[in-house]
């Protein structure tokens, strides 16, 4: 998506600190033999779990969520997962030409969730039904085959599908094909998920603790991480990952149907009280370059088609970029080529095959292309 580049240069003074915490965090990670799927929920409240079991025409299936009752995520026993994720709220209208949610469930993913066993499966009900709850949310779904997506709904476009081409697919709070933006928690969780040798529950584990959420507006209430093909489910409460709680999925749904606040199934839970007052988790992504790696982005960028031009400096250890007629921002590095903006947003510079800097692209509501100007 690109929109017009120079207010989104100017307009670099409005801080995204001051933006409200942000919801729930999820990947999954993936090899021949193992399929799991890790999330952290985000909110204000305590958890639940509970158990449906299988019925004509419904999957049995272990649900997460709140005192409502209504599922953020879920396992069913095909194998099939869902987690949500809160995004920035978009215009969305139902499509006369796709049905409702079908009669005797509350949405959607309730729908899915009991009658689909693959990603695929839950796709095709996503194209054949209206989900309004798309204006805020987006999904992640697996499946026990290792197929992962992520489905959202983008303005002016429609339905997105984003599934998995490497070993791993994350999912946070934005987007995936509107911008090349990635929060800190991404950064972060990719990180991990890149480095590790193989997918294991201790990987999943120790990257949701490294992107989990404290203090006041979202705190992580509980996270999980799902085996798909064994059916396991591993539960950490209130971000101690220290104590995990493990359910079989087929012998839960042996038993009789039940529901459990989480705080009742741990010993060492946190205290909420503490959770809600803690200051606010500030993420750490920026590494370290030598000088003469920052030097070559210096210089002055046409944006625009020409009708602007902007300057990269070297301000020790970070970058400088100062926009015509408004606030310098500060970038620092989180790759070779990518950097944070402290004042909100991201900026990856782009390189000839050769490695010369030929421009940039700034991720900041949208992406938008600037090309560097010669010596």
């Amino acid at each position: 998506m690109k929109l017009c580049l120079l207010p989104a240069l100017v307009a670099l003074g409005l801080l995204l600190s001051h933006a409200p915490a942000q919801a729930c965090a999820m990947f999954t990670m993936v090899s021949r033999d193992t399929v799991l799927m890790g999330n952290n929920e985000d909110f204000i409240k305590p958890g639940y779990v509970w158990f449906v079991p299988a019925a004509e025409g419904r999957l049995g299936r272990v649900n997460f969520g709140f005192k409502d009752k209504f599922a953020q995520g879920s396992m069913n026993e095909s194998g099939l997962c869902f987690d949500a994720a809160v995004v920035p709220e978009v215009a969305w209208a139902s499509d006369p030409e796709k049905e409702n949610v079908a009669k005797g469930t509350n949405n959607l993913l309730e729908y899915i969730m009991n009658t689909c066993g693959t990603v695929e499966e839950a796709i095709t009900l996503f194209e054949t039904y209206n989900c309004p709850y798309l204006a805020s949310s987006q999904f992640m779904l697996a499946d026990a085959t290792g197929a992962s997506a992520v489905v959202a709904w983008l303005p002016g476009t429609g339905l997105s599908v984003v599934r998995r081409t490497g070993d791993y697919l994350i999912n946070t709070n934005t987007r995936l094909e509107v911008s090349q933006f990635r929060c800190e928690r991404y950064v972060l969780a990719e990180r991990k998920l890149a480095n590790a040798t193989a997918p294991s529950v201790e990987v999943a584990r120790d990257t949701l603790d490294t992107i989990h959420q404290e203090g006041e507006g979202a705190f992580t209430s509980y996270s999980n991480v799902y085996d798909l093909k064994k059916r396991l489910v591993h539960v950490y409460n209130l971000a101690n990952y220290d104590e995990v709680v493990t359910f079989d999925l087929t012998a839960e749904l042996a038993k009789d149907p039940r529901r459990v606040a989480l705080k009742k199934l741990f010993r060492n839970s946190p205290k909420l009280s503490a959770l809600r007052k803690a200051k606010r988790r500030s993420y750490e992504t920026a590494i370290a370059l030598p000088t003469n790696s920052l030097a070559r982005f210096s210089g002055k960028y046409s944006v625009m088609n020409g009708k602007a031009i902007v300057g990269i400096e070297v301000e020790g250890d970070i970058l400088r970029l100062v926009p015509p007629d408004g606030k310098a921002a500060h970038l620092f590095p989180e790759s070779a080529t990518k950097f944070r903006i402290r004042e909100g947003g991201q900026l990856t510079f782009t390189l000839s095959p050769d490695g010369e800097v030929t421009g940039f692209v700034l991720h900041r509501n949208g992406d938008h292309v600037g090309s560097k100007l010669p010596e």
